[in-house]
């Protein structure tokens, strides 16, 4: 399964770059929702044709939850949820820190997961309790910075609750990643020791990334400090290298009051 879903995100991503190499116009569209600078491009649409076809070439079965359709708004226990282009504002304004992901879920829990960029080949891949792989090699999270030079990834827009950013802000350098795969990736580096969303993100944006983390060793759960729950499109929480970093991030989103 895990080699399907690499292919995938490969395909997607690599059809992903080159849109944007030859287009200046990326056809983007505006989504209906209330919050943040929302909306997909040519390559969004056409990253996600591409990968539900390729998905059911393999896997002719298989339920696909994905950022540019109609979704319900619980998601079941056996699915795959796929963003075929995460970090849509950076790809727009060509940045590079944009890509794919995909994450099988099995019994209501991420089983397996990719996340895929294309601007430099890097791909991430995990399997429940096979490890987290980085370009082929494994990773082991390990953190051991002082607490006053650690950085702390989150994403930074309309949405942001600025309740928690700003405490946070106080005592740590704060860093704003805009593409949930790219936040992941940097404490999956070891170049920050902690990464949280609130008040924006879905399912497809953190369930790969959850997985990679728990199998290199770290923490996630959501702000209260509770297991992530996967029967629903929203989601929020916390990545961590260590249940330290989890606690000073956690002391500031505990206060949070959720979605409204």
């Amino acid at each position: 399964m895990i080699r399907i879903l690499e292919d995938v995100a490969r395909k997607c991503g690599n059809l992903l770059a080159k849109i944007r190499m030859r287009s200046s116009d990326l056809g983007a569209e505006n989504k209906d929702e209330s919050l943040g600078a929302h909306f997909a491009t040519e390559g969004d649409r056409r990253s996600q044709e591409l990968g539900i076809r390729l998905i059911h070439a393999q896997m002719p079965e298989e339920l696909v939850i994905a950022e540019e359709q109609a979704n319900a708004s619980s998601v079941p226990p056996n699915c795959t949820v796929f963003d075929p282009c995460d970090g849509t504002t950076i790809y727009y304004n060509n940045y590079s820190e944009f890509g794919v992901t995909l994450c099988t879920l099995r019994d209501g829990r991420p089983y397996a997961g990719v996340m895929y960029f294309p601007k430099d080949g890097t791909m991430i891949s995990a399997v429940r309790t096979h490890g987290c792989f980085m370009k082929g090699k494994r990773i082991r999270l390990r953190h051991d910075r002082p607490l006053d030079k650690t950085v702390i990834g989150t994403d930074i827009g309309p949405w942001t609750i600025h309740s928690v950013l700003e405490p946070l802000s106080q005592r740590f350098c704060m860093r704003s990643s805009l593409a949930a795969i790219h936040g992941f990736r940097e404490l999956l580096r070891g170049q920050s020791g902690a990464y949280y969303s609130l008040n924006i993100a879905k399912i497809w944006d953190v369930a790969a990334g959850a997985l990679a983390v728990q199998e290199a060793g770290g923490i996630v759960c959501g702000p209260d400090g509770q297991p992530l729950q996967w029967n629903s499109l929203r989601m929020d929480w916390i990545a961590a290298a260590n249940q330290q970093l989890a606690e000073c991030v956690l002391a500031e989103t505990r206060k949070w009051k959720g979605r409204t």
